[in-house]
């Protein structure tokens, strides 16, 4: 067992929020006289992590520039003594100074290992040795491309008989990365074969994570990872099997249940109420208002007005954002960096749409119409009424008297032909059957084209202060909006704070904090005003990318002039970019997730399973209901965001007349 010694230098990385504290406890050696190389492994090993604060150049603020002129060069001697010593290390003595480590210079050790490369002057049986006393190293060492390379056939034969060889697999070809996730590498000779065999022991396994055989049940083929069908199913029913087994066992009384319910009432105050008991959020909607504008088209916004599936923005609402997840939902369990993530709003969102669909549904048949007459009216006859839509427009839904399995698989083709017929119409301006017949090749969601350019405004990801200065105004981890005298106001963000206080002091962060509002003042999102306090200096500019934090993608023809003038100013500067397309790239995931599985391999497929014949049984009634009433849902979305489509170029055409005139 590894010491540890929390005096010693660790450096971790130049973002490391404790390095400042770390490095301070190495200050004394850096200004010590450096006389001979020391025969301590772990002192050694110090000077090196010293020697990485300096040249990532971390330094203390106290520090003067000859200080740190002094200091560089010091640690050039440092490289040096570093060197001679691992020279040294053999198989007389590497398992020797391998046990004298501190748990804190264990990376610190197979870096240099690697790095200078030692590992030639150590047998494969030294290293066989550490990792039967200690296999968790597997992981350290194979980070190091070198080691692996030099030593395939032992960590080969390793990881065919560890127990958390499947763990290592998953986490390197499924699992998503975190923000500090390091590559790892495998031996050459580990053959996908020997993968599947890992993963399929493991599956037997008593240990198992549940999480793990979810994510083995959907994971991605590819030419270095490929799990069979048949050990597929194997992991589904046993993540089914454990499913039952942990439902048995915990008693219902100690599980938080949450759900919905959704009710029509006549002779309410309001028009749409929402409220959350014991976890079930309650839904009430006015019938009188629904029963008040009969009109199909009026029936069919209701979507948009009481339900919500599309904001003020004409976004789709209903899609899973990354804004929404809590903080332990970021940060605890596992998924594949292939799935989509369906966290409890996302699933409550799912409840609540499908609830609205079937009861709405209900209620329109109470009025003489069915679902599927107001939206066969909509796209045949209003959209052409309303907007100069192509009047041919064809929609052909399923009849009352259709078992449910009937219904999908008309519809399933429906929903495809109504999105190429919007793209013909689109790049043709009219919609010829006789070319949507000849082309039989599916259209993918994102092809499907907008008639307005620069439709959607998409955060640049790959530009360092687009990135940084949203997360310094707006993620709930910079700790800039914990500040004196507002520590207790609980403020989740440094944008939240200035939003609602009008005397945030500079003088009063912390020197750590310091650096982050220097690089706002920089970059002119924030100035100081002649009392020193903090005031926002592009609030427009800061509203975009706030939007954009919330909401992953924006509308430009949605903005007002002022807002629309200065996304194309951040345009031009690199910080967000335009695309067009019906769908906004959140929005095509949120279709992807439930029609395929060509983006994310636990979407519901619902696509190729009614298209291709491989749906459950017919007899599966309730099943298939669902899978109708999901279709109906994205239907009425796929209008919903045509209509949008159409009315920003309704509204431009209409500009350019007045502007010509």
């Amino acid at each position: 067992m590894h010491k540890y010694d929390r005096d010693k230098v660790v450096f971790h990385s130049k973002e490391d929020l404790a390095g400042v504290y770390n490095l301070s406890k190495g200050e004394a050696i850096l200004r010590s006289e450096f006389k001979k190389i020391p025969d301590d492994i772990n002192k050694i090993l110090e000077l090196y992590n010293i020697k990485l604060f300096i040249d990532n150049e971390v330094y203390l603020r106290s520090w003067s520039e000859g200080e740190i002129n002094a200091f560089k060069q010091k640690v050039l001697e440092y490289g040096k003594s570093i060197g001679q010593f691992m020279s040294k290390i053999d198989d007389n003595n590497v398992l020797t100074y391998h046990k004298e480590l501190v748990s804190g210079y264990i990376e610190s050790f197979w870096r240099l290992v690697n790095d200078q490369k030692i590992y030639k002057k150590v047998s494969p049986s030294k290293i066989e040795e550490i990792l039967a006393q200690e296999p968790h190293q597997i992981r350290v060492i194979l980070k190091h491309k070198g080691l692996v390379e030099h030593y395939n056939n032992v960590l080969r034969d390793f990881l065919l008989t560890y127990q958390q060889s499947a763990s290592i697999l998953l986490t390197i070809y499924e699992i998503k990365k975190d923000l500090n996730h390091v590559d790892l590498f495998l031996p050459k000779s580990l053959s996908t074969a020997d993968k599947e065999n890992i993963i399929s022991e493991y599956i037997d396994s008593e240990n198992c994570n549940i999480n793990y055989l979810q994510i083995i049940q959907n994971s991605k083929k590819t030419n270095e990872f490929r799990i069979s069908d048949k050990i597929r199913l194997k992991a589904k029913r046993r993540h089914q099997k454990e499913t039952s087994k942990f439902f048995d066992e915990v008693s219902n009384t100690s599980l938080m249940k949450y759900g919905v319910s959704v009710t029509y009432l006549e002779n309410v105050s309001k028009i749409k109420e929402v409220k959350l008991e014991n976890f079930v959020t309650h839904y009430t909607y006015s019938l009188d208002f629904i029963k008040n504008d009969t009109h199909p088209y009026s029936l069919y916004l209701n979507f948009k007005l009481l339900f919500g599936y599309l904001d003020y923005q004409n976004r789709i609402d209903l899609i899973s954002k990354s804004s929404q997840l809590g903080v332990m939902e970021r940060v605890m369990g596992v998924r594949s960096q292939n799935e989509y993530f369906c966290g409890m709003l996302f699933r409550l969102s799912q409840m609540t749409s499908q609830a609205q669909i079937f009861t709405y549904s209900n209620v329109l048949k109470t009025l003489d119409y069915s679902l599927e007459e107001i939206l066969q009216f909509v796209y045949t006859s209003f959209f052409a009424e309303k907007y100069g839509f192509a009047d041919n427009a064809s929609l052909i839904m399923p009849t009352a008297s259709a078992s449910p399995l009937e219904k999908v698989r008309m519809l399933a083709p429906e929903l495809e032909s109504v999105l190429k017929q919007y793209k013909l119409y689109v790049e043709d301006n009219q919609i010829d059957f006789e070319l949507l017949q000849i082309s039989s090749s599916p259209s993918s969601i994102k092809d499907i084209p907008s008639l307005n350019k620069k439709k959607y405004i998409y955060p640049n990801t790959d530009n360092q202060e687009a990135v940084a200065c949203s997360n310094l105004f707006f993620s709930d981890q910079t700790l800039l909006a914990y500040v004196e005298p507002f520590k207790e106001s609980q403020y989740h963000t440094f944008f939240e704070l200035l939003n609602n206080e009008n005397n945030v002091y500079f003088n009063n962060y912390e020197e750590y904090q310091i650096p982050s509002l220097k690089y706002l003042i920089e970059k002119k999102y924030i100035f100081l005003d002649e009392h020193d306090r903090i005031q926002v200096a592009n609030y427009n500019r800061v509203l975009i990318l706030k939007d954009l934090r919330e909401n992953e993608v924006a509308s430009f023809y949605h903005y007002p002039t002022e807002l629309q003038e200065e996304a194309i100013k951040m345009s031009e500067e690199d910080l967000i970019y335009f695309d067009s397309s019906l769908l906004s790239k959140p929005e095509q995931d949120y279709f992807n997730f439930y029609l395929n599985k060509s983006e994310f391999t636990n979407g519901l497929d619902l696509r190729n399973s009614y298209l291709h014949g491989t749906q459950a049984n017919p007899s599966e009634i309730t099943l298939h209901e669902n899978s109708y009433l999901l279709y109906l849902q994205l239907l009425t979305l796929v209008l919903l965001k045509i209509e949008d489509d159409l009315f920003i170029n309704q509204i431009k055409e209409e500009a350019k007349k007045v502007y010509s005139a």
